[in-house]
């Protein structure tokens, strides 16, 4: 095993730990108060999600030192700028400003608040996604093999960081038993992304800024893979059946 995967076996099996405790807690509620829960404030979890998002930030400035690579220093300031964001939910405070400036209105069973989260969420994106696209255009190969991984991540850690969170403020509100289930697929998903980040930042490191494992190859080769003949033919025979017996 790679020291690279040796590392995410580690911290995956870290965060089923801390997903496991969370379920025992909620269930039994023997360590209630001990800050192990996933949305107890400053708690375990949490301080280890900065301790990862701290050494991928650390790991891609190592990453610029070595080799050079103006692409890294951004993709620092991302990692640094998560950190901060988590540590002083920034997010929330700005979200709460968005919304007071500019009278956003409660849209989906969402408050008017954290219709100003997801605007400050798509902001974050859009400047994530035009870094990523700019190391491809204007980068060197290392660039352009690295930073589309590094954006495939962090659209995978957006999943449960926005989308999920909102499902799981419209269940809250509503006081749906559902609350508890999304909590733990959204705190627990941005922690298991995370550590697959962290890895695949030390494994970037390691090889001296070349990556051996390309995610993006295989996100294009998965996208651009034909439907299963059978699934078309066997839908496409079936309306010709339908139509001819319809006629």
């Amino acid at each position: 095993m790679t020291p690279a995967a040796t590392l995410l076996l580690l911290l995956i099996c870290t965060d089923l730990t801390f997903i496991l405790v969370h379920l025992v807690t909620v269930e039994t509620g023997w360590l209630r108060g001990v800050g192990v829960s996933l949305e107890a404030e400053r708690g375990l979890p949490e301080t280890y999600q900065y301790i990862k998002e701290f050494w991928t930030a650390v790991g891609m400035a190592f990453l610029f030192w070595r080799t050079g690579v103006r692409s890294y220093v951004g993709w620092s300031i991302v990692f640094a700028f998560l950190l901060l964001d988590d540590a002083g939910q920034i997010h929330e405070r700005v979200g709460v400003w968005l919304a007071h400036r500019y009278a956003l209105p409660g849209v989906l069973g969402l408050r008017p608040d954290d219709a100003g989260e997801l605007l400050f969420a798509a902001m974050l994106g859009t400047f994530v996604v035009g870094l990523a696209g700019l190391s491809y255009w204007r980068g060197c190969e290392q660039s352009r093999r690295t930073s589309p991984n590094v954006l495939c991540l962090l659209l995978l850690f957006a999943v449960p960081g926005v989308f999920v969170d909102m499902l799981h403020v419209v269940a809250y509100l509503q006081g749906s038993l559902l609350a508890q289930v999304l909590l733990v697929v959204e705190d627990g998903g941005e922690m298991l992304v995370m550590s697959a980040l962290t890895a695949y930042v030390f494994h970037v490191a390691i090889h001296g800024g070349r990556a051996r494992y390309d995610l993006w190859a295989n996100v294009k080769a998965c996208a651009m893979r034909p439907l299963p003949a059978f699934g078309v033919a066997s839908w496409k025979s079936a309306w010709q059946r339908a139509l001819a017996r319809s006629g």
